[in-house]
């Protein structure tokens, strides 16, 4: 079953790392999101992109423009499990080199720092 819901990172913030147990596709309505896998690469995507997540891959996104990112995402549901995990994992690689640490956004729907609705 899928789970559609429209996440919110407002400018300076972010996701916290997190994964998710099952496939998430998504589009950016708005903003640039920064994103950093777990391996330390970096993807940007940015207003009118889809994106795709791949289930059990530790990322964190990234808010580091001036208006807030809105990603409209479907996320594919896995019977007993949440749509989002946070993850224990520090800022290495790609993300310690671009310096690109931000402060937590609030609370996201799907489990992690953002706001969803």
């Amino acid at each position: 079953m899928a789970v559609i819901r429209t996440v919110t990172i407002a400018p300076g913030t972010n996701t916290g790392w997190h994964y998710h147990p099952a496939m998430v596709q998504a589009m950016l309505l708005t903003g640039v999101l920064t994103r950093v896998l777990e391996d330390g690469t970096v993807e940007v995507t940015r207003s009118g992109q889809f994106l795709l997540e791949l289930p059990d891959q530790r990322h964190i996104g990234y808010n580091l423009g001036t208006e807030p990112v809105v990603i409209l995402a479907n996320y594919q549901e896995r019977e007993g499990r949440p749509l989002v995990v946070p993850a224990d994992a520090t800022e290495v690689g790609a993300a310690a080199a671009l310096g690109v640490t931000g402060r937590p956004a609030a609370e996201h729907g799907c489990g992690q720092r953002a706001t969803t609705s």
